[in-house]
């Protein structure tokens, strides 16, 4: 009983003392304190096959006394490409974790990996990363260690391997026959059964033997082996490749197959072709047909060495074309590079290709330009040799039409014509041809039709032409605008209109207008004068057409002059 009481008092001031701590302070923590610090050691490192799985078993010793969470693994491969990995992977693609190791605890954790079949028979180092956060989450430091793994052939099948690839003479002449020998070891210690070897000819050479194919009734591991063939180099031949395949048994019922992709060293072999090599543009393309100036094009360049000799330290320049009016500034612009690009070596009878992004200067003139690319290489006794080529490229303009008011009434009368105009202007760079305005509707009309010819740069123009309504209503037409733009395609522009007619109010009407027996008429055939307030209605209303008429034709010889509707 007592010892009950004893807990009850303590647990009072405990409630006391923490309700006296004041909830709106800020309590700091020293999170270095709660740090975990882990150690990877590596126990177990199964041998590694290419194409296979291994296992790998570490221990995780934790020397403090604070736990650690969410625990991954990471790896990289000391010597391998951009991305750190190849050959190996995580087998379940997603690196191994662990959620929680306590304070001062040791775990081992296994995890499995897999091997590329292209994996080479050698010792890979793979530097293994433990990564870890503290009990608030945040990131703890990581631990690393380096492991050798072994890949090795000797579990799996056998492996062939091209040793050497020798030619006899050493500087043939390809338009006869010659030997190529060909020496191929075994580097697993799995025994190829029943190997049968194919060389393949493809479209650089012939193979001039009863057959392409040798027979081995077997290869054990360790050993090597020659095949000699007698070939010839085809007429056209663009490269010295040749494909050499290896059919094999092994394990029982087992078989498998290989391919290798051969180089013949045939660099001296250039009597066929003359003395000097030559390197030329053997085409090229565009990813367009027609650039528009302001966008960026895309040029291929197929690159050949037209001879059996190699050539190295290619340079190939793109010339500069300058626009026409602006210093300093160029038609065509390489992006991400310069106008140059380098090449190490072009093997004999072989074509490279090579892409360069050019950006098109807005402002320049729609025409095609003559780009000129010079190539300088060194032959293989390092003598100097250039070749000049040239390139087209077409570059076009964008053809714009600026229609800057149409002049409509908003009514119209039966019987009274109604006028209609139209100013416009060529804001475009190029010129507009076989430009034509006309007006369409079902309507009677004067004028409806005004052909103007080439419209030029910045040229402006106006149109006007008469309706004659027959009826009230609504009256709808077009004034159609069309041109052959410069790539000779036929553009139509149209601008719909409306217009309210209605019947003339009698009290607008002269009297020569009313019929004989109408209102005001005097012995059936006299007139009668319009009211002092309507003649000036008229009068104001024929000024008012006047002088409109006369501003827009004033305008219009102010604009051709000035040039002013150019658009830059």
């Amino acid at each position: 009983m007592l010892k009950t009481l004893k807990l009850l008092f303590t647990i009072m001031i405990f409630i006391i003392g923490f309700s006296s701590v004041s909830w709106a302070e800020e309590v700091e923590i020293d999170r270095s304190q709660f740090i975990p610090i882990l150690v990877l050691e590596p126990v177990s490192i199964e041998t590694a096959s290419p194409g296979g799985e291994f296992y790998l078993t570490f221990v995780i010793k934790n020397y403090s006394k604070h736990p650690a969470f969410n625990l991954n693994f990471d790896f990289q491969v000391e010597g391998a490409n951009d991305n750190g990995k190849e050959p190996f992977s995580f087998i379940d693609s997603e690196t191994p974790k662990l959620e929680k190791i306590e304070g001062n605890e040791t775990r081992n954790f296994t995890f499995g990996m897999r091997v590329e079949p292209e994996a080479q028979n050698r010792e890979y180092r793979l530097r293994f990363t433990l990564k870890c956060q503290d009990v608030f989450f945040s990131d703890g430091p990581s631990s690393t260690v380096t492991v050798p793994v072994k890949v090795s052939y000797d579990l799996t099948k056998p492996h062939l391997l091209v040793n050497n690839v020798v030619i006899s003479p050493e500087n043939p002449d390809l338009s006869e026959d010659f030997t190529v020998e060909i020496e191929f070891e075994n580097i697993s210690k799995v025994e190829a059964r029943n190997l049968t070897v194919f060389l393949e000819s493809q479209d650089n050479f012939e193979i001039t033997d009863i057959t392409n194919k040798k027979y081995f009734k077997k290869l054990v591991g360790g050993d090597r082996q020659k095949v000699a063939y007698k070939i010839r180099a085809k007429e056209g031949r663009k490269s010295n490749s040749l494909q050499l395949k290896l059919q094999y048994d092994y394990s029982g019922d087992k078989n498998n197959e290989q391919t290798e992709q051969l180089n013949l060293p045939i660099e001296q072999a250039y009597l066929v072709n003359g003395k000097n090599p030559w390197v030329i543009i053997n085409k090229y393309v565009l990813s367009a047909e027609k650039v528009l100036a302001g966008n960026t094009v895309t040029l291929k360049l197929f690159v050949e060495n037209t001879n059996n000799k190699p050539v190295s330290n290619v340079k190939i320049s793109l010339g500069v074309i300058e626009v026409e009016g602006e210093q300093g500034g160029t038609v065509f612009s390489p992006v991400n590079s310069s106008n140059s690009f380098y090449l190490d070596t072009i093997p004999g009878k072989t074509i490279i290709e090579k892409e360069i992004d050019l950006y098109v200067d807005p402002n320049a003139a729609a025409k095609t330009y003559i780009v000129p690319v010079s190539i300088k290489y060194e032959d293989i006794n390092g003598n100097q040799l250039s070749v000049d080529e040239l390139v087209n490229i077409p570059v076009t303009q964008e053809s714009k039409l600026q229609i800057i008011s149409v002049d409509l009434p908003p009514v119209g009368y039966v019987g009274q014509p109604i006028p209609v105009g139209a100013e416009f202007v060529n804001v475009g760079k190029v010129a507009l041809n076989n430009f034509n305005v006309s007006l369409e509707g079902d309507f009677n009309k004067e004028n409806g039709n005004y052909y103007v010819g080439n419209l030029d740069i910045g040229a402006s123009d106006y149109f006007q032409a008469m309706i004659f309504p027959e009826q009230e209503g609504v009256l709808k037409g077009n004034l159609v605008f069309t041109y052959v733009d410069n790539n000779n395609k036929d553009v139509r522009i149209e601008y719909p209109f409306e217009i309210e007619v209605q019947q003339m109010d009698p009290a607008m009407l002269g009297p020569g207008d009313m019929g004989p027996d109408s209102p005001g008429s005097i012995n059936g055939g006299g007139r009668k004068a319009l009211s002092g307030s309507m003649q000036q209605i008229v009068l104001w209303g024929l000024l008012a057409v006047v002088v409109i008429e006369t501003i827009i034709l004033i305008k219009k010889k102010k604009k051709e002059k000035s040039g002013e509707f150019f658009d830059e």
